[in-house]
């Protein structure tokens, strides 16, 4: 089963992600909510990539509607291309998903509790 990181999200949104992902049996990792001060700020792109190094995750799960949130999810991919990494947006119910060994690419998909576990599970 996947290891998943959680990243960059308040503590209600991470809450809700950790019991989506946990009751589809996803080993989580590292997914400490970010202060109210720190979320989408570079100290927060700092926290996920440290945690990505010492974690070692398949998936980073990251929050698309803070400040830096397409930019890391852009860095990770370019940089750990292992990693799928899968931003969510609460503005607009989306998600991208950039795909491991695709250099920054993604693709955009409706944003579900199914269609993220979904989006997890998959190799693409």
């Amino acid at each position: 089963m996947s290891r998943v990181l959680i990243g960059g999200f308040d503590t209600i949104a991470a809450m809700g992600l950790r019991d989506v992902l946990g009751k589809e049996g996803f080993e989580l990792v590292a997914d400490e909510p970010v202060s109210s001060e720190q979320r989408g700020t570079e100290s927060d792109v700092r926290w996920v990539l440290q945690r990505l190094v010492n974690a070692a995750p398949d998936v980073v799960v990251l929050d698309l509607d803070v400040e830096y949130g397409a930019e890391t999810a852009e860095l990770i991919s370019r940089n750990f291309p292992a990693i799928k990494v899968i931003t969510c947006s609460a503005r607009t119910p989306l998600m991208r998903v950039y795909p491991p060994f695709h250099d920054g690419d993604y693709y955009v998909s409706d944003l579900s509790t199914n269609l993220l576990a979904e989006a997890v599970r998959s190799r693409t």
